[in-house]
């Protein structure tokens, strides 16, 4: 027997496939959904906080035009806090999120490369690939902070992935990266000698994009690959081989 909460979270899915709900509505009150599915508002409100919590509503406090909960569905917030929780149990290993990232990460920039060989820098991609090639220059410059190399580092990476065009890829990879941000921090940090670590991280990236552009998705597939793999073993979040 369905619990109370579900009966909710069902026929909210029901409203948006059949039209009368879509992104940036607001949900009913409390009290309306209550009296629609018949239910308690404890229910309803145990609902609301599954939708939070798996990214699919923002939830606005006191009243007025800003209260209540908006429909904005951001699938990667709910997935990364769930993909964290279960790294922090240890029930999922660092070293095999970062196994999946070459795997989906490797295939995603090797699409991003054959779709260079069709329309190029004028087709979805290209707008990915010159914000990549600005936050590349901004990673080599000098003086740059740890925190905001890795920050330039992880965009670098989602416009890569962007440009191959599957906004699902692009929530998994995001959702992989984000669940072990604080492994891979913590671990850059105990690098003896960051500096040629960032030199080396600037290089491999430039590689790997000057790869796309040149639309060779083999190559390109095999300098992702090599890259998350080196960074693995630099600091000891070792991936499994592919």
């Amino acid at each position: 027997m369905s619990k109370a909460y579900e009966i909710v979270l069902a026929g909210i899915e029901r409203a948006f496939l059949d039209g009368s709900l879509t992104l940036g509505d607001r949900l009913p009150g409390e009290r309306i959904l209550a009296k629609r599915f018949d239910v308690a508002r404890s229910s309803v409100r145990e609902a609301i906080r599954i939708l939070d919590a798996v990214g699919f509503i923002r939830s606005g406090v006191g009243s007025g035009p800003g209260a209540g909960s908006v429909i904005v569905s951001e699938p990667a917030v709910g997935l990364s806090r769930a993909l964290k929780l279960h790294v922090s149990a240890r029930h999922i290993a660092p070293a095999d999120v970062l196994t999946t990232r070459v795997v989906l990460e490797s295939d995603a920039v090797a699409t991003a490369a054959k779709a260079q060989l069709g329309e190029g820098a004028t087709g979805p991609g290209g707008p990915h690939l010159r914000q990549a090639e600005e936050l590349l220059t901004k990673m080599g410059g000098p003086d740059i902070s740890k925190e905001s190399f890795h920050d330039l580092d992880a965009r670098f990476h989602r416009e890569l992935c962007a440009a191959a065009g599957n906004p699902v890829t692009d929530i998994i990879l995001a959702s992989l990266a984000s669940s072990i941000l604080g492994y891979v921090s913590a671990a850059a940090d105990t690098a003896e000698d960051w500096q040629s670590v960032q030199d080396e991280l600037t290089r491999q990236h430039a590689g790997l994009l000057e790869s796309i552009l040149a639309g060779d998705p083999e190559r390109a597939r095999h300098e992702c690959a090599a890259h998350i793999h080196w960074f693995a073993a630099t600091t000891g979040i070792d991936a499994v081989d592919t």
